[in-house]
């Protein structure tokens, strides 16, 4: 014969044992939901590299400042770092000079793409080949960068502080 209080015990445990099985698929669907996510953000951050090398080849110095956070800082060698604001008063002026006499091929290669909720960083290599249209010449530089991503209110992501040195020494 069953007791109320057994009878009690076995409903709870029914009723926990319910709760699990139907909470085990909502949770793992959870997961599965958050991975996509973290992909698109990789994804999306290849894009940048994408759209920085071929704006940088273009000399499309708007499209290239388009990828930078309004808080954002360059941290270029053996110079002084650059804010936004300083980035679009020089990069259009810069590009100019530099595309009025040369070519410009760029890769980007990023190695590791790290998301963190709002932030990201992405380490690499970057390779650039100026060709002078006059001469044929031919400066290669290779590096290496690191850059801190930060994502805006609209979901993309832009620069939000962007260091890196050539493997080049100095001539």
């Amino acid at each position: 014969m069953q007791t109320s209080t057994s009878r009690g015990k076995f409903m709870k445990n029914r009723i926990v044992s319910g709760s699990v099985i139907i909470a085990l698929p909502l949770l793992a669907g959870c997961a599965t939901l958050k991975a996509p996510s973290v992909d698109a953000d990789i994804a999306a951050i290849k894009q940048i590299w994408v759209g920085y090398a071929t704006s940088a080849e273009k000399g499309d110095a708007g499209a290239w400042l388009q990828l930078w956070d309004m808080g954002g800082i360059q941290l270029r060698p053996n110079a002084p770092a650059r804010t936004r604001e300083e980035l679009v008063a020089q990069v259009s002026t810069q590009w100019k000079a530099v595309h009025e006499v040369s070519d410009m091929k760029m890769a980007i290669n990023p190695l590791e793409i790290t998301v963190n909720g709002p932030w990201a960083y992405s380490r690499g290599l970057y390779t650039r080949d100026l060709t002078n249209t006059s001469t044929d010449a031919v400066t290669h530089v290779d590096g290496k960068f690191l850059t801190i991503l930060r994502r805006q209110e609209d979901g993309n992501w832009r620069i939000y502080r962007d260091c890196f040195n050539s493997n080049v020494p100095p001539a």
